[in-house]
């Protein structure tokens, strides 16, 4: 049996990129200084998570926003504020968070849970956006996520009583 020109087109494109992230993976990386980090400060803490808690609670945060958007059943919007959500909430916001924890010294198994609760997030938010696209809309689904989304956020804001600071 001859192969196809798919197929060898699959083969070729598959070990190319192995080839590719073998080097790329094993080349060393610049060195490069680490980002000087803010003082731990009670001030820091509190306002990173309340730049979260906003997100539940402020007519502009992601929650009220999606919610507002899912009542208006405006799905082109909910597909575009969803991407943009999980970089700027997700990435930004909860991952500064997150950073705290770590340099607050919290044990493996908090940060494993921020960590856990900032990709279900992600999930949270892909699920809403999959319950708005074209052909597939299920308003049901959409605001079974977005109750998880808002459940998620209020787990991962308990986290904030998990910082100790020396003062």
């Amino acid at each position: 049996s001859s192969s196809s020109p798919r197929r060898d087109f699959l083969a070729k494109t598959i070990a190319t990129t192995s080839f590719l992230l073998t080097t790329t993976a094993s080349a060393p990386l610049p060195s490069r200084a680490k980002e000087p980090t803010e003082p731990l400060t009670r001030e820091l803490v509190t306002s990173t998570f309340q730049s979260i808690r906003d997100e539940l609670t402020s007519p502009t945060g992601v929650v009220p926003t999606l919610t507002s958007l899912l009542d208006g059943k405006s799905y082109a919007q909910i597909l575009q504020y969803t991407k943009e959500s999980d970089a700027y909430f997700r990435k930004g916001k909860l991952g500064k968070a997150r950073k705290l924890l770590s340099q607050a010294g919290c044990s493996k198994e908090v940060k494993d849970a921020a960590l856990g609760l900032s990709n279900a997030v992600t999930f949270d938010l892909i699920g809403i956006n999959r319950a708005s696209r074209e052909g597939r809309v299920s308003e049901e689904d959409g605001r079974r996520y977005l109750g998880e989304l808002r459940a998620d956020v209020e787990k991962f804001l308990e986290l904030e009583k998990e910082i100790v600071l020396e003062e």
